[in-house]
């Protein structure tokens, strides 16, 4: 069979040469890999591979990495031709499809489909209790594929771009709330935020739970390891109230190490407090803009977050692409 496991670190060269060329849309470029993706997505390739020896050594000991990158391949003639990357969520029973890949002259053949049940058997097998992806809202022939594997839709999300473009004023913060920055293992912050803002109906397949936000002990001892093979600078602050100290919003930026590839910024706000949009959106950008003002900066936000969604756009991001979440209950 010209199915099989993902052999790592192996395939991740010829897997990133392989969806380059996958993830491109004649009809659709916005949605395609850009070039600038494409240089951070080879850097990223290179940086992992450096760093497997002590991701195989984390797996011996940690459950966590030894789901940290599981899928298939369908090989051709001694090249990759299709493939699924999937990861398990942290320390859960719960897991993400990440890549979805088949080259365009080997599609209608059924390709996707066997690499996609494969991995759902093999997520079974490793006592997984759900999957979720996202696919891109047009992209009829994939959400078909996946309702059939018995995906159904529960939620979705905008990807949005920003051309590198002069410099952002800051606001100040509304009175009433303080800023602090936020530790990169501080898990319960994070956790007890989204848990007080996702809506509860998409957490039927996206449940929020510790599990995915602690860091195992092994893996935090070597941060500073892994540090080093990063490819960007991450910082997050997080907004609360003073009156009683409730964080209610989180704003971070990952700024690119080597001035390749793109920023990106990330807000998660309760829907509850959107006069904090302008100053948490302006936070992040101005951040970047100061650090790389010559990169694209993007920025995905859920499409429950309807203030923040409105801030960006008066401040230049674009659409690129809008996402529909699915999951199943394996």
């Amino acid at each position: 069979m010209p199915a099989r496991p993902l052999r790592l670190p192996q395939d991740l060269v010829p897997a990133a040469e392989m969806l380059m060329r996958t993830f491109q849309y004649p009809d659709h470029p916005e949605w395609g890999v850009q070039s600038d993706e494409q240089e951070q997505l080879v850097d990223s390739v290179r940086r992992i591979r450096r760093a497997w020896p002590a991701i195989r050594a984390l797996a011996v000991v940690s459950p966590a990495m030894r789901d940290l990158i599981r899928g298939y391949a369908w090989e051709e003639d001694g090249k990759l031709c299709g493939i699924t990357i999937a990861q398990r969520e942290g320390t859960t029973s719960m897991w993400y499809i990440g890549t979805v890949g088949v080259l365009p002259e080997h599609r209608g053949r059924g390709i996707a489909r066997d690499l996609v049940s494969r991995t759902l058997a093999m997520m079974r097998e490793r006592g997984g209790s759900r999957v979720r992806l996202g696919v891109i809202d047009g992209n009829t022939p994939a959400q078909s594929l996946y309702r059939s594997l018995g995906f159904v839709e529960y939620g979705g999300s905008t990807r949005t771009a920003r051309a590198p473009q002069g410099e952002t004023e800051r606001c100040p913060l509304p009175a009433g709330y303080e800023e602090l920055p936020l530790g990169e293992f501080d898990w319960r912050t994070r956790f007890d935020l989204e848990k007080r803002i996702v809506p509860a109906d998409l957490q039927e397949y996206e449940p929020v739970v510790a599990g995915r936000f602690k860091t195992p002990a092994m893996i935090r001892a070597l941060a500073p390891l892994f540090r080093l093979l990063e490819t960007t600078h991450d910082r997050d602050v997080v907004v609360r109230r003073i009156s009683d100290r409730c964080v209610v919003a989180r704003a971070g930026w990952s700024i690119s190490k080597k001035g390749k590839g793109t920023n990106q910024i990330r807000v998660r706000l309760d829907p509850a407090h959107p006069e904090l949009a302008p100053y948490l959106v302006r936070r992040a950008l101005s951040e970047t803009l100061a650090a790389k003002p010559d990169l694209r900066i993007e920025l995905f936000l859920p499409n429950w977050m309807a203030a923040a969604a409105r801030e960006a756009e008066a401040l230049g991001f674009v659409r690129r692409t809008s996402h529909k979440s699915m999951g199943m209950a394996l």
